[in-house]
Order: structure tokens, then sequence, then C-alpha cells
């Protein structure tokens, strides 16, 4: 495999662990009882909460075309 191939294939796995970092952070940083003060408002939260979706749905969307063969 050719170099390019190789720092695709490594930013394709990264994007596929990005959510099991983000999600548990958003809930984290969310919770007033931890964060007290410093916790995410609500309209950080909503925008952190549809970033994650996001990136899951793309996610999900590259696994679709990979498995149909159109990637």
């Amino acid at each position: 495999m050719e170099a390019m191939g190789l720092l695709i294939l490594s930013q394709v796995i990264l994007s596929f662990q990005l959510p099991f970092a983000l999600v548990p952070l958003v809930q984290f940083t969310g919770d007033k009882s931890k964060m007290g003060q410093f916790a995410n408002s609500w309209w950080v939260a909503a925008l952190a909460w549809l970033t994650a979706a996001a990136i899951i749905l793309l996610n999900a969307l590259l696994i679709l075309l990979i498995f149909r063969g159109n990637a």
C-alpha cells in the first residue's frame, strides 16, 4: 500500500474512534454536579450533541458505502 493510502486509512480509523471519546466528553462537561459553574450551557451542549451525531452518522454512511462497494 502506498504512503497516501496508509495516511487515508489512518484518518478513517481515527474518525471511527472519535465518537468513543466525544460522547463521554459531552456527557461529562454537561453534568452540573461534576462541572459546577463550568458546565456547558444548553446551547453549547446542543451543538456538541449535534456534532457528535453528525460524526456518528457520517461514519455509519462510510461503513455502508464500503460494504456496498461504492467507497
